[in-house]
């Protein structure tokens, strides 16, 4: 199975060549997908190592992923490894989704085993959501919010999902499982610094309103 690295970035100068680096010991192929920075994350990313595909302007995480699977695809990958700009996602642990793709399309990093590690509110929200979620899905999620994720290129060719920021990636979850994709989780560290906080881009009021609003819309697909 050939598998790429794929980080959304956006104002990540500071950061993303730290992940690229990280992720290019387990993957010959990482791109980065600046998603209308002005710091500098395009040139960090080059530096470090990756391709870098700049949008114009900031369009969201879920636009940001359309553009890395395309890429994907058309490059002909078995598999795409995604991992968030910020170093939330250590890429040391890039091994423990690829060990377990064989029993998945996609593999999900699951960090809420170290509840002690997560920011009360994010954990609370996102256990109600891991339940919500896995309903919709029909699928036993451990972590509905992690970015930290494997998807086989069946998957990326075989579901379309239309949200353009965080909620994208809970739709992709849901629209491939309710199509039968095998979905499976892996333990991997919660890191939540206080850096890491900081420079997170996730609007708790205005993301979790999209997410629930996305949730909503699921129950009329067809």
């Amino acid at each position: 199975m050939t598998a790429m690295g794929l980080i959304p970035a956006y104002q990540a100068a500071d950061t993303v060549g730290r992940v690229v680096r990280g992720s290019l010991r387990h993957l010959g192929h990482v791109l980065v997908v600046d998603d209308g920075s002005t710091d500098g994350t395009s040139a960090a990313a080059r530096e470090a190592g990756a391709v870098v595909i700049s949008h114009a302007r900031n369009r969201g995480k879920g636009y940001a992923l359309k553009t890395g699977f395309l890429y994907a695809l058309k490059a002909g990958y078995d598999a795409v490894v995604t991992l968030d700009a910020d170093t939330q996602h250590d890429p040391e642990e890039i091994p423990k989704l690829l060990e377990k793709a064989g029993e998945g399309e996609i593999v999900l990093g699951a960090r809420l085993r170290e509840k002690t590690v997560i920011p009360k509110a994010r954990y609370w929200t996102n256990m109600v959501g891991v339940r919500c979620i896995s309903w919709r899905a029909k699928a036993a999620l451990d972590d509905s919010q992690s970015g930290f994720r494997l998807y086989k290129a069946g998957v990326l060719e075989g579901v379309k999902f239309r949200g353009g920021r965080f909620e994208g990636e809970t739709e992709l979850i849901i629209r491939a499982g309710r199509k039968g994709f095998r979905i499976v989780n892996v333990p991997v560290k919660a890191i939540y610094t206080p850096d890491i906080l900081c420079k997170s881009h996730y609007r708790a009021v205005r993301d979790t309103y999209r997410i629930c609003m996305m949730f909503l819309r699921s129950f009329f697909w067809l």
